[in-house]
């Protein structure tokens, strides 16, 4: 799509987000909309759901109104099943005295209209140091596997469907902003009369959101729906010290940051003007591009040099699978055999990823890499 039309549906979209989360009256379709081209960037950018209940009241092609209509059943319905799946697991946490904060998604859900339509694949919680290690036999049993073990958090899944993140501390010692979030009980507060289910304080919450779409924004490619939250944020949590937030903000160098992300805000979701810098930056937004150090990396790279990498990818040595694959440690001699499994998974159950990256293969060029740097310098400037 060309950028003056991605722009275009672009802005529509985050103007119907607003009639919602705002409660105005949905914007008026612009002359020679194509519903179809609608639905699909809002369901790349997950946010189809968010737009329905102001797009229920447009005149929209019997067709795409299915596609919505079938979105929303089957969002309510994977987000009633996490729902209740999160009541049991945090109550058995409770039942054993395991502290938690919720995060991101699984907290700021319940200031959106409705919560289903903060829609998010896995939850979030932040638990003591002994906590963590107290939840591995507990998860074992509710039937969920470990299937990843990173510095500061633990990934488990159940069913290919439930996926659980449990940090400690809440993000990785290597990030440079990582001492914000030292001690993250001491900067959160229960909601629960047994003092043991907790949520950041409100600074401390939109801290953790901004440099959560800092991280992607500079990482994977940020889509609109990061900022939704914190738009979200703004509109409904009004006891925030926005001062102490600026002046944490000021220390990191991300003012720069800041400031981009408050003019597109602004333009998204308020219908200001915005100057050319952002509209460039809204448009490697709605582009929603993957990974700018990958880009960086390898968007010189011949076709041969791409596939070379992602075989690195898809055969790595058993000491990076050991953690989902533990024979690896006696007897490491399985490895090709742990190799086929994890490709037929992927085949079976995880066709997305192999999709993905094959796309990544045959798209990537030196050209994009150009723009999307180009969008990243405006936006940081001093990261």
């Amino acid at each position: 799509m060309p950028d003056a039309a991605l722009l275009k549906y672009g802005k529509y979209i985050t103007s119907l987000i607003s009639s919602v989360i705002l409660n105005t009256a949905p914007p008026v379709p612009f002359s020679g909309i194509d519903w179809e081209v609608l639905y699909h960037l809002a369901k790349k950018h997950s946010v189809a759901i968010i737009i329905y209940p102001a797009i229920k009241s447009l005149n929209l092609p019997e067709d795409i109104s299915k596609l919505f209509e079938a979105d929303k059943n089957r969002i309510v319905s994977r987000t009633t099943r996490q729902s209740i799946e999160s009541d049991r697991v945090l109550n058995i946490f409770e039942e054993n005295d395991i502290k938690y904060i919720k995060l991101k998604g699984i907290h700021i859900k319940e200031f959106y209209p409705a919560p289903y339509m903060r829609t998010f694949s896995d939850i979030d919680l932040c638990l003591s140091e002994d906590g963590r290690e107290k939840a591995k036999p507990i998860m074992k049993e509710l039937g969920y596997k470990l299937e990843n073990v990173l510095d500061f958090h633990d990934e488990y899944e159940k069913d290919n469907f439930y996926i659980y993140e449990l940090h400690h501390p809440i993000v990785s010692d290597e990030l440079f902003y990582s001492d914000i979030f030292s001690d993250p009980f001491s900067k959160a507060h229960a909601v629960s009369d047994s003092n043991l289910s907790f949520v950041l304080n409100n600074e401390y919450f939109y801290l953790h959101l901004f440099f959560h779409l800092h991280r992607h924004f500079v990482t994977r490619g940020c889509g609109i729906r990061l900022f939704v939250d914190l738009l979200v944020f703004q509109q409904n949590i009004k006891d925030v010290d926005y001062d102490f937030i600026k002046s944490v903000l000021d220390k990191y160098d991300m003012t720069d940051f800041y400031d981009s992300v408050q003019k597109l805000i602004d333009y998204f979701f308020f219908d200001k003007t915005a100057d050319k810098n952002t509209l460039t930056i809204a448009e490697f937004i709605l582009k929603n591009r993957f990974n700018e150090e990958f880009n960086k990396r390898f968007a010189n790279l011949n076709f041969w040099g791409k596939i070379k990498h992602f075989s690195k990818l898809w055969f790595p040595p058993a000491k990076e699978l050991s953690f989902r694959y533990p024979v690896l440690e006696k007897a490491p001699i399985l490895l090709p055999v742990c190799w086929v499994r994890r490709i037929c998974y992927s085949l079976f159950f995880n066709r997305s990823a192999i999709k993905k990256q094959a796309d990544n293969v045959k798209t990537l060029n030196s050209e994009e890499y150009k723009n999307i740097k180009k969008a990243r310098s405006l936006a940081t400037k001093n990261k």
